[in-house]
């Protein structure tokens, strides 16, 4: 047991991958669809260049904030959390919270947010007795 909880910070790693993997596609992907496409691009919802353009910046943004919430966690779960540090436990507990809200908010997304909620509360209990010895 001891060993998959060193081990953990791997888990939770992972989940900051799959986050930034999330802020590539609204940061390159989306913003790159050809807006005359009538499959795959933004001639659906609508022709006005002005639209898209905006459409575009608004994912390009919300891409900018996932990201800064992947680096966040991709640091902290390779340095203070591998090492033991506690202050690193309580800082990546605000992820289970994060990926909660957005279920509630976007319920679409849950099959695919169920499995980062599985890691990340995998991630943070199995290490548990590392961050809270018994006394």
């Amino acid at each position: 047991m001891k060993a998959i909880s060193q081990k953990s910070w791997i888990l939770l790693f992972l989940v900051g991958l799959g986050i930034a993997y999330f802020a590539y596609d609204n940061l390159v992907v989306i913003p790159a669809l050809d807006p005359t496409d009538p499959d795959r691009g933004w001639a659906w919802l609508t022709t006005d260049p002005e639209v898209i353009e905006y459409i575009k910046s608004w994912f390009r943004n919300f891409g900018i904030w996932v990201l800064a919430v992947a680096i966040f966690v991709i640091v902290i779960s390779t340095t203070g959390f591998r090492k033991g540090e506690r202050w690193a436990w309580f800082s990546l507990l605000y992820l289970p919270v994060h990926i909660g809200i957005h279920m509630v908010i976007w319920p679409w997304t849950i099959p695919i947010l169920l499995v980062l909620m599985i890691m990340t509360l995998a991630g943070l209990l199995l290490p548990f007795r590392t961050f809270f010895p018994r006394r």
